[in-house]
């Protein structure tokens, strides 16, 4: 034994045994002060397991564990995984807690209650024999010669017995220090390093779990920034639907206070404006099969026939169904039984007149039916004007149509808009019932299989201007290029934007495709390699096992440098591409188009002047040569426009030529590219005009999801709405709500 190496009992072997005893004392206070540490770390991944477990919880009460439309809307669904993922996380804290209490606290307390505390008993007993064998001794050692035979054995036999005890236990001692030299080499190092390989567990356990949510948290963020994204594009949207509200009432304020001198007196019956009747006479006979429409709401006060004369300020309703009722306030969500709310005014037998009987107050006109007579008081004079010609123009078309078979309808059809607005919302999806196969769909296109970039394979990402389909890694770099160059949608997350057009359009094109447009110069540069003036682009393309700084860099040579795009076809012959542009919108050829885009950077808003002047000037035959005469602009020559656009092609874009033909797809490409949805031609026409002309209704629909305005005004000073009207009546009821601006 190294720490013994004589067992002698002498002054140096007690003075070893006293040095080893101190030690022992000293490594218990440091025990003592570890296990008091070890206790607080135990009692802190307590805590935070049990902090895990009330985020979860909190988490899960707050969204993720309910199906209510709040809890889908704030993305509960998503955060179920993640509550999921936080309650794992809190059982590897639990493990880890477990196993250092296991393999460091209570091997900590084993030590100092049984090995150090043994030698603290071996000492007190070795103390008590060396007392009794010193006694013994001193005893033995104090006869006298002439002691007695029997005394002498009787006192030998003590100091034997008590020396044997006395070694015994001073054997015990130092085989307990012994035991203590030995446990200290390796007794701590191997419960740290226990602990330590418990925390290398734990991290990795924690690592394996995020790792495996980690591309599902990447999606969640992304569609997350989507979803920002869009909603700053609603906000802007709604902050100028605001500003138009605000000045379009403004503007009908001034229009009916200009026209308040020219009003009708309180004893004659005005004829209500032609405009007004012919509006409100297409929608009563729009919805007269269909939910109603509301023509009119707002608030009037209300004014009694009693002696006091008062009035109650009531929410009013016309319907298209020609009913006129009211809530007993705005709160609530069907008419109340309270005079106009439990009598409807049959207005197909009533007549309206300007002011009161009593002519002291302002703003009130009457409907006067044969049961009774109602006084209605507005806010100002624009308002009352507006309910009067309104309801004039109910009362004109209610006598003119046969609407009043289905007056008893009443007013329970007011809160049916909805379901109208539930229909055009569907319809403007263009019936698409195969959203859940978008993703098969679009990765059976020739090369969509893989991504565009890296070849990563089953790409669940896409750029919608540029056509190709690309993988989630390298999504986030096209992202960081901006809408400008490329808009990234997910094939799972972002369902709506997958319309019909938009999947008929990647079909067209596809990963294949688009690459060789994008990559041209590569595949030259392939096909050069034997020879000795090839060129070496700076960049090669990248696979999926690369880092994302060369996809990046890959990229962004592509897309924003244009380095693989073949410098040859700068040298395109004669006729221009403006030329070709047009006859390839003409020849309803997608991939021509989409390549003088790209390698030409062709405008999107070319116009047939340009056209013309171009085939003009290189003596090429024009493309309409015959079907166009110019004119001078003249409001007057065209209050009647004729429906035969090919007769007028001055100042047309290649959007209005898309129109024209009757392809969505194709303006669908050239949107994407940047082309003006509301752009005029020569006689102040948009392509919605023009989709009205060629009665290409599900066309003028699309538009208008994608948002043309339909307040514009041609260069006969009439809307889409007054044009098609012109051609007679609309038969869409869709499009007839769409060109009014009611959804």
């Amino acid at each position: 034994m190294a720490a013994f190496a004589k067992l002698d009992d002498s002054p140096m072997f007690r003075k070893q045994i006293l040095s080893l005893e101190l030690e022992a004392d000293e490594l218990k206070e440091r025990c003592q002060r570890l296990q008091k540490g070890c206790k607080r770390f135990m009692n802190s991944i307590g805590e935070a397991y049990e902090g895990d477990f009330t985020f979860a919880d909190s988490l899960e009460a707050f969204g993720a564990g309910q199906d209510d439309p709040t809890s889908v809307a704030i993305g509960g669904p998503v955060m179920s995984k993640f509550t999921t993922a936080l309650r794992e996380l809190g059982t590897y804290k639990e493990l880890l807690r477990s196993q250092v209490e296991h393999m460091l606290s209570d091997r900590l307390m084993q030590f100092m209650s049984t090995d150090l505390q043994n030698i603290k008993d071996c000492r007190r007993r070795f103390d008590k024999a060396t007392s009794v064998y010193d006694q013994a001794r001193e005893k033995f050692m104090s006869l006298k010669k002439g002691t007695k035979k029997d005394v002498v054995s009787e006192l030998e036999e003590d100091l034997h017995n008590s020396k044997s005890s006395f070694e015994r236990w001073r054997l015990n001692l130092v085989n307990a220090l012994a035991s203590f030299e030995a446990k200290k080499k390796f007794e701590f190092l191997e419960s740290i390093s226990a602990v330590m390989d418990a925390h290398m567990i734990y991290f990795k356990q924690g690592f394996e779990l995020l790792r495996k949510l980690e591309p599902f948290v990447h999606q969640v963020l992304s569609y997350a920034q989507q979803s920002k994204e869009m909603a700053n594009i609603e906000q802007d949207k709604l902050a100028r639907s605001i500003q138009e509200f605000r000045t379009q009432a403004e503007l009908a304020s001034l229009r009916a206070l200009s026209h308040a001198e020219t009003s009708t007196s309180s004893d004659r019956i005005d004829v209500v404006g032609t405009d007004s009747y012919k509006t409100i006479e297409a929608l009563m006979q729009s919805t007269a099969n269909g939910p109603v429409q509301t023509i009119k709401q707002g608030y009037l006060l209300k004014r009694s026939s009693g002696l006091r004369g008062d009035g109650k300020r009531r929410f009013f309703v016309l319907d298209s169904r020609g009913t006129l009722y009211y809530h007993r306030n705005k709160r609530s969500k069907f008419p109340v039984d309270d005079d106009i709310g439990s009598h409807n005014v049959d207005l197909h037998t009533s007549t309206i007149k300007i002011d009161a009987e009593q002519s002291d107050l302002r703003f009130c006109f009457r409907i006067i039916s044969p049961l009774k007579t109602y006084t209605f008081q507005a806010e100002n004079e624009a308002d009352r004007l507006d309910w009067v010609d309104k309801i004039r123009g109910v009362i004109t078309s209610l006598l003119n149509s046969s609407l009043t078979k289905q007056l008893s309808l009443g007013r329970t059809h007011n809160n049916k808009f909805s379901e109208i607005y539930q229909d055009s919302i569907l319809d403007s999806n263009m019936n698409c019932k195969e959203y859940d196969h978008v993703s098969k769909l679009l990765r059976s296109i020739a090369g969509n299989d893989a991504c565009a970039e890296c070849s990563a394979l089953e790409p669940d990402w896409a750029s919608l201007n540029l056509g190709i389909l690309i993988c989630i890694e390298c999504s986030g770099v096209h992202r960081n290029l901006g809408v400008h160059i490329s808009k990234v949608r997910s094939l799972t997350l972002d369902v709506k934007v997958w319309e019909p057009t938009i999947v008929d359009l990647f079909k067209a094109l596809g990963n294949l495709f688009c690459n060789s447009v994008w990559e041209e110069a590569v595949l030259l540069d392939d096909n050069r390699m034997d020879d000795s003036n090839g060129n070496v682009l700076p960049v090669s393309k990248p696979s999926s096992g690369d880092p994302i700084s060369i996809k990046e860099k890959y990229i962004q040579a592509k897309y924003v440098e244009r380095l693989m795009v073949s410098k040859e076809s700068d040298k395109h012959d004669l006729p221009p591409v403006n030329v070709h542009c047009w006859e390839a919108v003409k020849s309803h050829n997608i991939q021509a188009l989409y390549r003088l885009l790209v390698v030409f950077d062709a405008n999107p808003n070319t116009c047939y002047d340009e056209i013309r002047v171009a085939s003009h000037c290189h003596d090429w035959d024009d493309p309409h040569d015959g079907l166009v005469n110019h004119m001078q602009f003249d409001s007057a020559i065209y209050q009647t426009i004729p429906s035969d656009i090919n007769n007028f092609l001055d100042g047309c874009s290649l959007l209005h030529l898309a129109c024209h033909v009757g392809d969505p797809v194709m303006v669908e490409l050239l949107l994407q590219f940047g082309a003006d949805i509301n752009i005029k031609d020569f006689h102040g026409r948009t392509p919605l005009h023009c989709s009205i002309f060629r009665k290409n209704d599900a066309l003028a629909k699309y538009l208008i999801r994608r948002g043309a305005n339909t307040s514009i005004t041609d260069g006969g000073g009439l809307t889409a709405l007054e044009r098609a009207m012109e051609l007679g009546a609309i038969s869409d009821e869709e499009l007839f709500i769409l060109l009014t601006g009611r959804i």
